[in-house]
């Protein structure tokens, strides 16, 4: 069942049909995953300072790294029936009213607890009648998941998407040997501008010295006119750099393998891969920039989904480019060397 359309597609409808905001993955969704890692004959996933991480960490020379959170709400006042929330993420929407659902702690546990319609106002959001939401609890938007064919329209796709591909790829991995793991965060949110990566960072020392990072999450669209896609696209696309340089940017020689000998060499075997100028944003690598605690500077690169879709709300991908995306991780990792130590490949 690696690298199969139908197989990737049933589990990215079930990852992504939880109602799971920032902080909350640990807890919510460790149960589905650990049914994911299962099929797949992984190791169970286990919860480490905020992630939840798939194999050996410290032994694993190859880290498949992505996100599970999804563009959250806090609420910051209940008053009167209302309650007021302030978005988690890059807020960009036309819409004038928004449909979410609430999630909090009762009785200890984590649930579902309300739904309702948000009236945008301003940076802001206000929604009556919520019941019995309180403050501390969050939202995040409430979206039917639709298929045509193989296109999948959702939201929080753009994060659990990228989770379903390093799984896949950690599954060819394992059963060639190649020492691996992956590495599922929960806080890649963009407020304040700027701050990125909340827990992935704690990772980092517990990473092998050598261990090379494979980011793997989603690019949209695209900016400033370059690489605009006017339907999801369905090859993996491998940029340089995030934020155009103002994130992680992926060691010269490295990328230079990557674009001249490696890329080439996957679509010699049927895989659609191409190097690509599209805008990517920053996320999991800002750790590996801004971190100053881990000791390493560790080697990594992108692997990216493309899609359609200016708002986390609804994004639309075509599942051949999460099936590519997973198949040149894997690939990738094999041509570097398997087991052969990052500081070699970069």
């Amino acid at each position: 069942m690696i690298f199969e359309v139908d197989a990737m597609l049933e589990s990215l409808v079930r990852m992504v049909g939880w109602d799971v905001p920032h902080q909350f993955v640990p807890d919510m969704l460790l149960p589905v995953l650990t049914e994911e890692c299962a099929a797949l004959r992984l190791p169970a996933p286990e919860p480490l300072a905020g992630n939840l991480v798939v194999g050996d960490l410290p032994s694993a020379r190859f880290v498949l790294a992505a996100h599970l959170d999804e563009a959250s709400f806090n609420v910051i006042e209940v008053y009167d029936g209302h309650a007021t929330l302030a978005p988690c993420h890059r807020f960009r929407t036309h819409e004038v009213r928004l449909p979410l659902t609430f999630v909090g702690v009762r009785r200890g546990q984590p649930e579902t607890v309300a739904h309702g319609i948000a009236e945008v106002l301003g940076d802001s959001l206000r929604c009556s009648d919520v019941g019995d939401v309180r403050l501390g609890d969050r939202a995040v938007y409430r979206n039917p998941t639709a298929q045509n064919g193989r296109v999948i329209s959702a939201k929080a796709i753009d994060d659990r998407a990228g989770a379903i591909a390093a799984l896949h790829a950690m599954a060819a991995l394992v059963e060639l040997g190649v020492p691996c793991a992956v590495a599922l965060s929960d806080g890649e949110q963009n407020l304040p501008d700027g701050y990125f990566s909340r827990t992935f960072p704690h990772l980092l020392r517990k990473f092998h010295r050598s261990a090379l990072v494979i980011f793997i999450d989603g690019i949209f669209g695209g900016r400033s006119g370059r690489s605009t896609f006017s339907l999801p696209p369905s090859e993996a696309l491998v940029v340089p750099h995030s934020g155009d340089g103002r994130g992680y940017t992926v060691p010269p020689r490295l990328f230079a393998r990557l674009r001249d000998e490696v890329i080439p060499g996957a679509r010699s075997k049927g895989i659609d891969v191409r190097v690509s100028c599209a805008y990517h944003s920053r996320g999991d690598d800002w750790g590996m920039v801004t971190n100053p605690t881990s000791g390493v500077n560790h080697a990594g690169f992108f692997v990216s989904f493309g899609g359609t879709g200016d708002s986390p709300q609804v994004r639309d991908i075509d599942m051949r480019t999460l099936r590519n995306c997973a198949r040149f991780a894997a690939y990738a990792v094999e041509a570097l060397g398997g087991g052969k130590a990052a500081d070699e490949i970069g």
